[in-house]
């Protein structure tokens, strides 16, 4: 009975490592993330040019999966650089104090819309859970990753004293990406 039971264990163990051979990515050039915010009324539009994405990814075993993101915050483009100055101040995202931000999900998970990322979004070192949603297509070198979500900016601190009012600036942001991924 002894060796029924090493075996079953033994083929359980084999069996879990089909999972091991988990694809990584990394993220190549044509990628973008963006954001909307509304001022005044208006909506308006800024990017951020440098991040860097890794993304281990099985679709058979979600579970498996792992995202991560790491965004320069000085590096965001509103096509205004006085109002990228003061977005990158002490009042806004504080750049100098804190140069990145991240998210990181060590899990996929099915969600009412499709494949999310539940994970932890960090800015101005404050972390809170997000749900990213994730459409993912595979392409010729590996995937692309595309989605939005929003996410409110009093949440994370960005807006400081008479900027924490969201008369002006709407409290709520719309984050865009898409992720090209390249395996290996």
């Amino acid at each position: 009975m002894s060796n029924y039971l090493s075996a079953l264990a033994a083929a359980a163990l084999l069996g879990g490592t089909a999972h091991a051979e988990t694809a990584q990515y990394t993220q190549a050039a044509g990628s973008s993330l963006g954001f909307t915010f509304t001022q005044e009324g208006a909506a308006n539009n800024g990017a951020f040019k440098q991040f860097m994405t890794t993304f281990a990814y099985d679709e058979k075993n979600l579970a498996a999966s792992r995202l991560d993101v790491k965004v320069q915050i000085a590096s965001l483009d509103t096509q205004d650089k006085d109002r990228d100055g003061t977005l990158s101040g002490p009042e806004f995202f504080d750049a100098s104090k804190y140069p990145t931000a991240t998210f990181s999900a060590s899990t996929l998970a099915k969600g009412a819309n499709g494949i999310e990322a539940p994970g932890k979004l960090t800015i101005r070192g404050l972390s809170k859970d997000v749900r990213l949603p994730l459409t993912i297509k595979a392409t010729a070198s590996g995937l692309e990753l595309s989605g939005k979500v929003t996410i409110k900016r009093n949440d994370f601190g960005v807006g400081q004293g008479e900027w924490k009012s969201t008369e002006s600036v709407a409290d709520a942001v719309q984050i865009t990406y898409k992720v090209v991924m390249t395996k290996g």
